[in-house]
């Protein structure tokens, strides 16, 4: 995680102060998906904040010109709306921007859900700030931060090349409500920080071996051995988990011994039982 953020820019401060259930809606800078695509994704936004799932929506259209959109979206009820009129902010509840300082839109409470293209940098930063991700990857590593985030269950994805729009929505409204992505959201959002700190800890590692040096002119093994692993303190039997793997062992093939004489002597009594059913028949 960098150092710096680029803060809000005083018209996202208003808008998002002013809208309390954000969707954030960005593919990255270098990435680029067709016209159709285009369209399904701000049909969806308008449906989903129809649909009560959101109050405002901020789309980053770094390198995405109004070309790329149809003129007008046709809504399920029949309802034509200009797409000119969105991309030039006169939609009360969109905000289409050209620059982005994510982070700070993450990191803002009102901020609900990332709809993401899945890059590692976009990722890292939804998971520091607890953000659901819905992801749209289109190509690279995008595909494996997709689905490695979606096995965590703190994320779902899309299929560029079979896109929905009631799809979208449904999984949006998943992402806000299921309680299972809150947990798994919560724990990986402190891990994430935590993780963010490596830099400090070498920092701390190295101001730790500078002091131990200065004791009695030289590092004294005894003064370092709390940084070793604690398999190495253990002995090679415990250090291994030998000892629990003998046990372990041993139980299973008692279970194994018992089951096994059970089924032979029940095997005997039916030989017994028919050699003496024959007898008495002859």
């Amino acid at each position: 995680m960098s150092e710096d953020y680029p803060p809000l820019t005083p018209e996202l401060t208003n808008f998002m102060n002013g809208h309390h259930r954000i969707l954030y809606v960005a593919f990255g800078s270098r990435f680029f998906t067709t016209p159709e695509n285009n369209n399904k994704v701000l049909k969806s936004i308008i449906k989903a904040i129809d649909k009560n799932l959101f109050d405002g929506v901020i789309w980053a259209l770094s390198q995405t010109s109004s070309d790329e959109f149809s003129p007008t979206i046709s809504l399920n009820d029949g309802t034509e709306i200009q797409t000119s009129k969105i991309l030039n902010n006169e939609h009360p509840n969109i905000y289409i921007t050209k620059f982005a300082p994510q982070f700070s839109i993450l990191n803002h409470t009102n901020t609900k859900l990332f709809f993401s293209h899945g890059g590692a940098g976009s990722a890292h930063e939804s998971l520091y700030t607890g953000t659901p991700m819905l992801i749209l990857p289109f190509f690279g590593d995008q595909m494996g931060n997709a689905e490695k985030l979606r096995s965590s269950g703190v994320a779902l994805m899309l299929n560029k090349l079979d896109l929905n729009v009631d799809d979208i929505v449904n999984k949006m409204n998943l992402l806000l409500k299921d309680e299972s992505v809150k947990k798994n959201l919560k724990r990986l959002e402190v891990l994430t920080k935590i993780y963010s700190k490596r830099k400090y800890g070498a920092a701390d590692l190295i101001e730790y071996l500078l002091h131990s040096s200065s004791i009695n002119g030289g590092v004294k093994d005894e003064f370092l051995k709390e940084w070793l692993p604690a398999s190495t303190r253990m002995g090679f039997i415990k250090g291994n988990n030998l000892d629990v793997i003998v046990v372990l062992l041993g139980i299973s093939f008692g279970f194994i011994g018992v089951i096994s004489w059970v089924i032979l002597k029940f095997i005997a009594k039916r030989i017994s039982f028919s050699a003496s059913s024959k007898s008495k028949t002859e």
